[in-house]
Parts: structure tokens; sequence; C-alpha cells
């Protein structure tokens, strides 16, 4: 009788466990989503992996987002990007030459953009979030669809710090669910506040 009691009490204190872990998780997946919902801004430094079918591209740079503004992109000592609204403003930083292309003509580095996945989530049907574990840290994995017709753009992770609410990692993927592109993020600075001048190109 008492050795059935024992394991009557096991199993209930390990049934509560379960459920308390389950909506740790769940508010702290809720917590996580709404202020990357809420950021209006941010700066951060990023290494980013391109891999395509003869060679991996690696970049290193530095972002920058104001909801108000655009995106400001520094692309190592190279080349800086301004994207406002459907268009992009290029300067090349070793010649000097500046021009203007729409935005749909970068398919690759604007996807690098956390803003551009607070707007996928607010119109995503199919976001699913789990955890993992890297290098000793907790991130919640917020999973989401890419629209359009790029087979090699077709889904993506984005994994946030669960100590900080921070973005860490990005990681997308073909329609086979091959990793394509990975970008790491450092020195994440939310709600930063940013003048308006640097979404400007002289």
């Amino acid at each position: 009788m008492r050795s059935k009691l024992l394991i009557l009490t096991t199993m209930f204190f390990l049934f509560f466990l379960l459920l308390s872990g389950c909506k740790d998780n769940g508010i702290s997946s809720e917590k996580i989503i709404n202020n990357l919902k809420n950021l209006d801004s941010y700066s951060c430094d990023i290494d980013m992996k391109i891999e395509n079918d003869k060679q991996v591209v690696n970049y290193k740079g530095k972002q920058f987002y104001d909801k108000r503004y655009g995106y400001r992109f520094e692309l190592e000592n190279n080349r800086i990007m301004i994207y406002k609204d459907n268009s992009i403003v290029v300067k090349d930083l070793k010649n000097g030459f500046k021009y203007s292309t729409d935005k749909n003509f970068d398919s690759v580095f604007k996807l690098s953009f956390v803003g551009e996945y607070i707007g996928l989530i607010y119109t995503n049907e199919k976001i699913k979030v789990s955890t993992k574990i890297i290098n000793n840290k907790k991130y919640e994995v917020i999973s989401l669809d890419i629209p359009g017709n790029n087979k090699n753009i077709s889904k993506a992770d984005l994994y946030v710090d669960s100590q900080n609410d921070k973005p860490g990692y990005l990681i997308i993927y073909d329609w086979n669910g091959k990793e394509k592109i990975k970008v790491e993020y450092s020195k994440f600075d939310f709600n930063t506040k940013l003048d308006k001048s640097i979404f400007n190109v002289d």
C-alpha cells in the first residue's frame, strides 16, 4: 500500500513539473513574440553565410532598422544599402558610385533584417515555436514560411535568446529543408534612438 502511494505521489509530482514547464515555455514564447512585435528600432553587427551549389560566401556588416525610416546595411567596407519603401539606394564605398534599384531585386540581404520577420509574424499562419540549446544557451526558435516562389528561400528559423529576448541567429532553408543562409547577430541593441540622417546616403 505504501509503495503504491509512493508511486502515485511521484507520478503526480512529475506530471506537475511537466505541466509547469509547458506553461512557462508558452508564456516565454508569447513574451518573446510580443517583444519582437514591439520592436521599433535596433542596431546590430551581423556575420552572414550564404551557401549555393558552387560555394559558400561569407559577409560581415552592420545593420540599422527604424520602422519610420527603413533599413541601413553597411556591408563591410564595400557598400552601404538603404532600404526605403520599395527601393534600395546603394553606394559603392570604393568608387563613390551611387544608384537606386527596386527592393524586390534583392532577395537575400533584405532577409537578414529582423524587421522583415516582424511583418511575417503578423501575417504568417504557420508559425511554430520550439526550444533549442546552443552552447549551453537556451533559445526560443520561431519557425515560419517565407512567401514567394523562390525554392531556395522557403522557410526560416529565428533564434531568440530566452534570457534577454535578443535575436541570436537566423537560418533560412530551401524547400527541401537544406540550410542556405545563416545569420549570426551580435551587439544587438533594442529600440535604440537612431538619427534619421543615417538612412540617407550622401
